[in-house]
C-alpha cells in the first residue's frame, strides 16, 4: 500500500512531474514512485484472488465479501465527509457530498468499485474458468497476453485501464497458474521479476533520450496492467508468498492498509495533501529531497493506519 501512496502523491501532486529538469530525482519518482503504483495494485488484488482460487465461490459468499466491503466504505465515506465539512469546506463541494453517500456506485475510489464489481462476478467467472478446462483456460490465458499483454509494449495501442476489465484478465492469468502450472522454482521467480524490471529500465532510458529532444511521455510502461507490471507485482507476490510473518505490528499495518488507501485517496484529502501541503514544487528543492519525501509518505501512512 505505501507503493500506492507514493504513487498516488506523484500523479496527483499539484506539480507535474514531467516539469522538473532531467536528472536522477525526476526519474525516481516516475519510474520508482510513480510506476510502483501498478505494481502494488496487481499485488492487492492477486492477494484476494490466490485465496478465491482455494474455495468454491458462490453467489452468496461474494455478496456477503461485498457487503461487508460497502459497509467499510461507506463508513470512511461519511467520516472523512464530516471531517472536511467542518474543517476544510474549501475543498469540498456538492459533487463529492453526493459521491460520499453513495461511493462504490459512484466511483468515489476506482478500485473499490472495480473490486466490488469483480466480486459480484465472480461466482460465474470461476465455474466458467473451471468448465473451460485446462487446455482452453491456457488458450484464453494465451489470447489475453496477445491481445493486452504483448500489445503494452507498443505506444498508443488499447489497453486495460483502471477497471474490472484489469482485475478479470489478472484472475483469468493468475488462475491459470495455480489451477494447471507447476509453481516457478525461485530462480524462475527471479528471472520473470527481473526480466520484468530491465523493460522498466529499458522504456526508462528510451523516455530519457526522447526528453532531451524536447518529448516528454513519461514512462508509459508502467502504467495499468502492462504485462512488465504483471510480471514484477506478480513475481514479488511470489517472492513473498511462503515468507510466514508472525508479528502484531505487521499484522495491525496490514489490515489498516486498506484504510490507508481510503483516506488518501479521498478527493478532499488528495487535495489537501498533495495540492497543498507537500507540493513536489517545494519539496523537490529541499536537501535531500527523496529521503524527505519517503519520510512524509511513511508519515502520513502510519498515521492513517491507527
Amino acid at each position: 500500500m505505501f507503493m500506492i501512496l507514493a504513487h498516488h502523491f506523484v500523479v496527483h501532486n499539484g506539480y507535474d512531474v514531467k516539469n522538473l529538469s532531467l536528472g536522477p530525482e525526476r526519474i525516481f519518482f516516475q519510474l520508482v514512485m510513480q510506476g510502483d503504483g501498478k505494481v502494488g495494485v496487481v499485488i492487492f488484488f492477486t492477494i484476494s484472488a490466490w485465496f478465491f482460487l482455494d474455495k468454491e465461490q458462490t453467489i452468496k459468499s461474494n455478496l456477503k465479501r461485498i457487503w461487508i466491503l460497502e459497509r467499510e466504505v461507506l463508513f470512511w465515506s461519511l467520516a472523512l465527509m464530516a471531517f472536511f465539512l467542518v474543517f476544510d469546506r474549501a475543498d469540498f463541494g456538492m459533487k463529492t457530498i453526493v459521491r460520499s453517500v453513495a461511493p462504490t456506485i459512484m466511483g468515489m475510489w476506482w478500485y473499490v468499485t472495480a473490486y466490488a464489481t469483480f466480486l459480484a462476478l465472480l461466482p460465474f467467472l470461476s465455474k466458467g474458468l473451471r468448465a473451460f478446462g485446462e487446455h482452453m483456460h491456457y488458450a484464453l490465458a494465451i489470447t489475453v497476453l496477445a491481445i493486452w499483454g504483448l500489445t503494452s509494449f507498443i505506444p498508443g495501442t488499447f489497453g486495460v485501464n483502471d477497471s474490472v476489465f484489469g482485475f478479470i484478465y489478472l484472475f483469468i492469468l493468475i488462475s491459470a497458474y495455480k489451477w494447471y502450472m507447476k509453481p516457478f522454482t525461485l530462480k524462475q521467480t527471479w528471472l520473470m521479476t527481473g526480466t520484468g524490471l530491465g523493460f522498466f529500465l529499458l522504456y526508462t532510458c528510451a523516455s530519457v533520450m526522447l526528453s532531451l529532444f524536447g518529448i516528454d511521455k513519461g514512462i508509459f510502461i508502467a502504467g495499468s496492467f502492462k504485462l512488465p507490471v504483471i510480471m514484477v507485482g506478480f513475481g514479488m507476490f511470489l517472492l513473498f508468498d511462503p515468507l510466514s510473518f508472525r508479528s502484531r505490528i505487521i499484522n495491525r499495518i496490514a489490515r489498516s492498509a486498506f484504510a490507508v488507501y481510503l483516506i488518501t485517496d479521498y478527493p478532499a484529502t488528495r487535495t489537501l495533501l498533495w495540492k497543498h501541503l507537500f507540493v513536489l514544487e517545494n519539496l523537490y528543492q529541499q536537501p535531500f529531497a527523496i529521503l524527505q519525501i519517503l519520510g512524509i509518505l511513511l508519515t502520513i501512512y502510519l498515521v492513517s493506519a491507527l
